[in-house]
């Protein structure tokens, strides 16, 4: 029989998109330090942590899981980015020729942990084969957004809040915090002033545009569990003394949307930088964070930020 989870699902998907946008604020050794903090609040002592000494170096290991001879490399992309497919690759081959160098009696296993979030070029997938390859014994692989996630949903849940900061519980959405909306929409008409406006009607949108754009599934409950709360949204921007503020945040969001899909992103990367346009850099509060949720969900559903089902018409 199965232990009960000890995350509601609302926690689930919110503390997932603050790792995310820690994963993606985090890079060289601000990476390697979250993540042996992370292992080592999974392992305890099982885990040790690494870092060069002068010199000495680290031997091409930034941390070691002692009971399955697991070794770590870590490799932190800015904005989760890789601009130079060279850049990984050679860290690979360069890391792991240290290793084998220095700790081969210890190591076990090689494992390249990154943050790139739209995934690894071939590449690196043929350049880690090349190194299995030529050496048989010991087991190879890579760590990234999914297999941090894993790690990180291991902890208890005071662990994760210490790591991610608080996360809405079921509770806090089904009540809006006006203040929180308020405060979110100063900030964004600053935004929003700085862009040219012509003022456009905001369109409905079918209710199958979440599943056409093919969103991971907590993106897709964090804007669906934003509805209930939509309508007082709409309501809101009707009653603001600025009768275009509305349209204005509107024009701001399918700017900036159009600016991130020319980017080639993918549609998790697209919503997490229109999420962060919203709240801004840091833990969010709960307030703020289903606050955040209902405008997002209002704007997916009122305009034109992602794709509409082509077959499904205009209407």
């Amino acid at each position: 029989m199965h232990a009960p989870d000890p995350f509601t699902a609302t926690q689930r998907y919110y503390w997932r998109i603050a790792l995310e946008l820690k994963l993606r604020k985090s890079n060289s050794d601000a990476f390697q330090d979250f993540f042996s903090t992370v292992m080592g609040q999974l392992h305890g002592d099982d885990f040790v942590r690494v870092r060069p000494y002068g010199s000495l170096g680290d031997k091409g290991c930034d941390g070691y899981l002692r009971s399955s001879g697991q070794l770590f490399q870590c490799y932190g992309a800015l904005a989760g980015e890789l601009k130079q497919v060279a850049t990984l690759t050679t860290k690979m081959t360069d890391d792991f020729s240290k290793a084998l160098k220095k700790l081969a009696a210890i190591m076990k296993e090689w494992h390249m942990v990154h943050n790139i979030a739209d995934g690894l070029p071939v590449e690196a997938i043929t350049m880690l084969d090349e190194l299995k390859t030529s050496n048989a014994s010991l087991t190879f692989g890579f760590i990234g957004i999914e297999g941090f996630s894993d790690r990180v949903f291991r902890l208890k849940p005071y662990q994760v809040e210490a790591l991610l900061g608080p996360a809405a519980t079921d509770a806090d959405t089904t009540d809006l915090d006006l203040a929180a909306l308020r405060d979110l929409i100063q900030h964004l008409r600053h935004e929003a002033d700085s862009i040219d406006f012509n003022a456009q009607d905001l369109r409905p949108v079918p209710p199958d545009k979440l599943y056409y754009n093919n969103l991971p599934n907590y993106w897709k409950h964090l804007v669906s569990g934003g509805w209930k709360n939509a309508h007082l949204i709409g309501t809101y921007f009707d009653r603001h003394p600025d009768p275009l503020t509305g349209e204005r945040i509107a024009k701001l969001f399918r700017d900036r949307y159009g600016y991130l899909k020319a980017q080639h992103l993918s549609p998790a990367d697209i919503m997490v930088a229109l999420y962060e346009l919203v709240t801004g850099i840091g833990n969010v509060p709960p307030q703020k964070q289903v606050a955040a949720q209902s405008l997002l969900a209002f704007l997916f559903e009122n305009c034109d930020i992602f794709e509409r089902d082509p077959s499904k018409g205009t209407s």
